[in-house]
C-alpha cells in the first residue's frame, strides 16, 4: 500500500515538472483566393483546398492560429504586399513577383496555362490568338507570361481581364471573347460546367508556392520548407492524402473536330491501305522502339534542364541574400544589378539603383575618372579597395571592395561585393589608441626605474655630504668659526634627500604611509597657504562636494599633489586669470577605462584643477609626466614637480590625466579610489631624542667605502667598536670569525655580487638570533618591507641622519 501511493506521489510530481509549458498559439493572417482546387472558400466561408489541408497540418505541428481572409488573386497580392496579411496561398513564383515577395524555397505543385475556346472554334495554335479577344485573370502569371509571348510572336491580342477563373470561362460561354486562359488544374475540375471547349494550347509552366512580405515573416517560410520536403518525400503523407483528395481523377477529353476529320480520313486509308500496312508493321515497330528511345533521352534532358534550373534559382537566391552588398556594373558605371543588402544598405529600391552609377553612391570614383579606373580594373583583374559610400539620406561611410572583372560572351563586367566596414575601422582606431597609451605607459615605468637607479647612486653621495657635515658640527660649540657654513651645508644636502625622495616617490621606490583620510579636509588645510603664495590678480576659486567619500591615501602626499598642481597653473597665468579647485565622488565604468587602459572600473574622488591659461600643445602632453621634463627658463623649475605628482597618484592606485589645448587652458583630473570607512585620519607625531651611545660590536656592512667611513665615524664617536666589510661575501666570512664579539649587523640592501636580501638569509643560517638592521635609501614599507618580514630587526634610512641612526641601533642593540 504504502510503495503504491509513493509511485503514485511521484507519477504526480513528474507530470507536474515536467510537463511542457502551454505556450499561446501564434496568430497568422492567410490570404486565399478562389483557385480551385488548390484553395478556395465554401459557401460556409470554410477555407478548402489541397494548400489548405497542407497549411493546417504545418499549421498544427508549429502552434499557429490560422485566420483566413478570402479575396481575388489581386486583392491577396496587395493586401500581402502592403503587410495586411503574414501568408498567401498558391502563389506562382515569378522573378518580377520576387521583388516583392519572399517565396518558400520548396514548391508546392506545377502546373500550366490551358487555353480554352468557344465550342467550335477554329483555334488549336497560339498564332491563332492574334486580332482575337483573350479573357484572363488580373495579375495571373499566366496572362504575365502570354502577354509577353504575344509581344515575341509579335500577336494583337485584346485581353480582357476578370478577377476569377470562373468569369473568364463564363465569358467564353457567353461569346464575349475568343478564348481564356486558366490554370491547368482549375479547368480540368471546372470544364463540365460550362459550354467550352479545352484547345490543345498549353503553355506557361510555373511552380505554386506559399508567400510572405518581402523581408517579414521569414520564420512562417523557413517553417513551411522544414514540413514541406519530407512530406512531398513520404507517399504516405498529408501531401499526397490531399492530392489523391483535391485533384480531378475522371476528366472527359473532348477532342477537337479538326482531329476527328484526320482520324476518318486515316480510318479510310488504313482500310484502303490494309495490305501495305501489314507489310510495313515491322518497320513501324522498330520505328517506335526509336521514338520511345528519342523520347527517354528528352524526359532525361528535360530532368536535367529542370536541374539547372533549380541550381540557378539556388545561386540567384544565395547572391540576393548575401550579407556584402554585390554590384554588377559595365564600363559605362551603370549598375545592371544589385542585391538586396545593397538596396538595404544605402536606402534605394532596386529599379532606383538599376538606374544610377557608380559615381551616384561612390564620391570617391567621380564621372570624369571613371574610365582610367576601368583600365585599371581591366589590367589587375581581381583586387581590394576601400573607398566610401553615400546613402539616400547623404550618410557617408566606409567600404571595403573586392573588385572582379570578368569578360562574358564579348562583353565586360566588374562584379563588385562591398563590404561596410565602419566597426572594423574604430575597433582599429581604439586598438592604435590603447596601444598608444600602453606605449605612454611603458615608457613611464622604464623612466621609472631609471630615476629610481639615479636615486640610489645620488643618495649615496649625499650621505657622505651630509653624515660629515653633522659630525664637525657635534664637535663645535655654537661660537664656532665655520658653524654657520657646515648648517648650509647640511641644508643643502637635506634639500638633495628631498629631491631624491620625489625621485624615488616618481618611481614607486617610496610606498606611500596610508591611512583613512577626508580628502576635502585636506584641500582646506592647504587653502589658505594658497590664497596667501598665489597672486591676487589669480581668481582662485574652490568646489568642494558635500559628502565626499574617504581615501586611503597619505596626507603629506595628497597636500604635495595639490600644491604642485596649483603652482603649475599659477606659473601658467603670469598675466592673471582663474584658478578653479575642484572634488567630486565619480564612478569609473567599463567604457571609460577600455579607453584608459592604465584606469580600473570602480568608485573614486576625483580632484580637478582647471586654469586659464596658455594651454600645453599636445608633443608636450606627451612629456610632461616625465622627470626634470621642463618648458620653465633655466633656474625656474626642476621639471620633477608632475613627475612626482604622477608617481603618487601611481602609488595610491589612482589615475591621473591631462586635458589641454594651446590658448585654452589646462585641466589635470586626479582619480584616487574611495574607501567604505568613515575613520577620520590621524597622524602620529614624531618624538625627538637625544643620540644614545654604546659599546657593543657593530658590523657595517657597504660596498661604497665613503659610506663606510662615514658610519664607523659616527658609531666610533658615540663609543661602539665598528668592523666593516665591503660586500656579502666578505661579510659572511667576518661574522663566521668573530660572530662571538658582533652584536649588531648593518646591511646595505643594494650591493654588487651579493645583495643585501641574500646575505641577510645566510647570516641567520649562521646564527638565528643574529641582530641585522637594514640600511636603504628606499623606504620601510618599500621594497624593505619583505625583508623585515624575513627576519631583520630595524630599519635605518639612507642618507644617514645621524641621530635616527643613533636611535635605531640602540633600539635593535636593546631587544631582547
Amino acid at each position: 500500500m504504502r510503495k503504491g501511493l509513493l509511485a503514485f506521489l511521484l507519477c504526480l510530481f513528474l507530470q507536474w515538472n515536467l510537463a511542457p509549458p502551454v505556450c499561446a498559439a501564434r496568430p497568422v493572417k492567410v490570404g486565399v483566393h478562389d483557385n480551385q482546387p488548390l484553395s478556395f472558400v465554401d459557401a460556409n466561408g470554410q477555407a478548402k483546398g489541397f494548400l489548405i489541408d497542407i497549411l493546417e497540418y504545418i499549421g498544427s505541428k508549429e502552434g499557429w492560429r490560422l485566420e483566413y481572409i478570402p479575396g481575388s488573386l489581386a486583392e491577396c497580392l496587395e493586401r500581402l504586399k502592403r503587410g495586411e496579411i503574414d501568408l498567401a496561398v498558391g502563389i506562382e513564383y515569378s522573378r518580377e513577383r520576387n521583388r516583392v515577395y519572399d517565396f518558400t524555397y520548396e514548391d508546392i505543385f506545377t502546373d500550366w496555362g490551358v487555353a480554352y475556346t468557344q465550342e467550335d472554334s477554329d483555334i488549336n495554335q497560339i498564332v491563332n490568338f492574334d486580332n482575337k479577344k483573350i479573357a484572363v485573370v488580373h495579375d495571373d502569371i499566366h496572362y504575365q507570361n502570354l502577354r509577353n509571348l504575344a509581344k515575341q510572336l509579335k500577336l494583337k491580342c485584346r485581353f480582357v481581364e476578370a478577377y476569377e477563373y470562373d468569369a473568364v470561362l463564363k465569358l467564353i460561354e457567353r461569346k464575349k471573347v475568343d478564348a481564356g486562359v486558366v490554370n491547368r488544374l482549375y479547368g480540368l475540375e471546372f470544364e463540365k460546367d460550362y459550354r467550352v471547349s479545352r484547345s490543345p494550347i498549353i503553355f506557361s509552366h510555373t511552380e505554386v508556392h506559399f508567400a510572405v512580405p518581402k523581408k517579414k515573416h521569414r520564420d512562417l517560410i523557413r517553417a513551411i520548407d522544414k514540413h514541406l520536403a519530407p512530406l512531398k518525400s513520404d507517399k504516405r503523407s498529408i501531401y499526397h492524402q490531399a492530392l489523391d483528395k483535391w485533384t480531378p481523377t475522371n476528366v472527359k477529353w473532348q477532342l477537337p473536330k479538326w482531329f476527328v476529320g484526320i482520324l476518318a480520313a486515316a480510318g479510310g486509308l488504313l482500310l484502303l491501305f490494309f495490305v501495305t500496312g501489314l507489310i510495313l508493321r515491322a518497320q513501324v515497330k522498330a520505328k517506335t522502339a526509336e521514338l520511345f528511345l528519342v523520347n527517354e533521352e528528352m524526359r532525361a534532358e528535360i530532368a536535367e534542364r529542370k536541374r539547372v534550373e533549380e541550381a540557378l534559382r539556388l545561386t540567384q537566391f544565395s547572391v540576393d541574400k548575401a550579407g556584402d552588398a554585390v554590384f554588377w556594373m559595365g564600363p559605362d558605371a551603370k549598375f545592371i544589378y544589385v542585391n538586396d543588402t545593397a538596396c538595404s544598405s544605402l536606402g534605394y529600391s532596386r529599379e532606383e539603383l538599376l538606374s544610377m552609377r557608380v559615381h551616384d553612391i561612390d564620391p570617391n570614383f567621380p564621372e570624369v575618372a571613371w574610365p582610367e579606373h576601368w583600365k585599371e580594373v581591366r589590367r589587375r583583374g581581381a583586387f581590394i579597395v576601400e573607398s566610401q559610400h553615400r546613402t539616400r539620406e547623404g550618410k557617408v561611410f566606409p567600404v571595403e571592395i573586392k573588385v572582379n572583372y570578368l569578360e562574358f560572351e564579348g562583353e565586360e563586367y566588374n562584379c563588385a561585393f562591398a563590404r561596410d566596414i565602419t566597426e572594423r575601422q574604430e575597433a582599429e582606431k581604439e586598438k592604435e589608441k590603447m596601444q598608444v597609451q600602453l606605449r605612454q605607459a611603458q615608457k613611464m615605468e622604464a623612466v621609472g626605474t631609471l630615476a629610481g637607479g639615479i636615486a640610489h647612486d645620488f643618495n649615496n653621495l649625499l650621505q657622505a655630504v651630509q653624515g660629515y657635515a653633522q659630525l664637525l658640527l657635534l664637535r663645535k660649540d655654537g661660537d664656532d668659526d665655520g658653524q654657520r657654513e657646515l648648517q648650509q651645508i647640511v641644508r643643502a644636502a637635506e634639500r638633495g634627500a628631498d629631491l631624491t625622495q620625489q625621485l624615488l616617490t616618481f618611481s614607486r621606490k617610496v610606498e606611500s604611509e596610508l591611512q583613512p583620510i577626508d580628502f576635502n579636509r585636506e584641500v582646506e588645510n592647504v587653502r589658505l597657504l594658497l590664497e596667501r603664495t598665489i597672486p591676487k590678480m589669480i581668481e582662485v576659486e574652490f568646489r568642494l562636494a558635500e559628502d565626499l567619500k574617504m581615501v586611503n591615501a597619505d596626507s603629506g602626499q595628497v597636500e604635495q599633489i595639490l600644491m604642485n598642481l596649483v603652482v603649475n597653473a599659477k606659473d601658467a597665468m603670469p598675466d592673471g586669470g582663474k584658478l578653479v579647485v575642484e572634488t567630486a565622488n565619480v564612478t569609473l565604468d567599463q567604457d571609460y577605462c577600455r579607453i584608459h587602459r592604465v584606469a580600473h572600473p570602480g568608485n573614486y574622488v576625483q580632484l580637478t584643477v582647471t586654469d586659464t591659461g596658455h594651454g600645453i600643445d599636445k608633443m608636450t602632453i606627451e612629456h610632461i609626466f616625465e622627470p626634470f621634463y621642463t618648458t620653465k627658463e633655466t633656474g625656474k623649475g626642476t621639471g620633477l614637480g608632475l613627475a612626482t605628482v604622477y608617481g603618487i597618484v601611481k602609488s595610491h592606485n589612482g589615475h591621473i590625466v591631462c586635458y589641454s589645448e594651446p590658448d585654452e587652458g589646462t585641466t589635470f583630473k586626479v582619480y584616487l579610489p574611495t574607501i567604505d570607512s568613515t575613520q577620520e585620519a590621524r597622524k602620529a607625531e614624531e618624538h625627538l631624542t637625544a643620540p644614545e651611545g654604546g659599546n657593543e660590536t657593530i658590523l657595517l656592512v657597504d660596498d661604497e667605502e665613503s659610506i663606510r667611513g662615514l658610519g664607523t665615524q659616527i658609531l666610533e664617536e658615540f663609543g661602539y667598536t665598528v668592523l666593516t666589510a665591503a660586500d656579502g661575501e666578505s661579510a659572511l666570512r667576518l661574522y663566521g670569525e668573530e660572530q662571538e664579539k658582533i652584536d649588531l649587523v648593518i646591511l646595505d640592501l643594494i650591493m654588487p655580487g651579493m645583495g643585501g636580501k641574500l646575505c641577510l638569509v645566510e647570516l641567520l643560517k649562521i646564527n638565528l638570533e643574529a641582530k641585522v638592521a637594514i640600511a636603504s635609501g628606499y623606504s620601510p614599507d618599500g621594497p624593505t618591507k619583505e625583508i623585515l618580514k624575513n627576519g631583520a630587526k630595524g630599519f635605518i634610512s639612507k642618507p644617514y641622519d645621524l641621530r635616527e641612526m643613533l636611535r635605531v641601533v640602540r633600539e635593535v642593540l636593546d631587544q631582547n
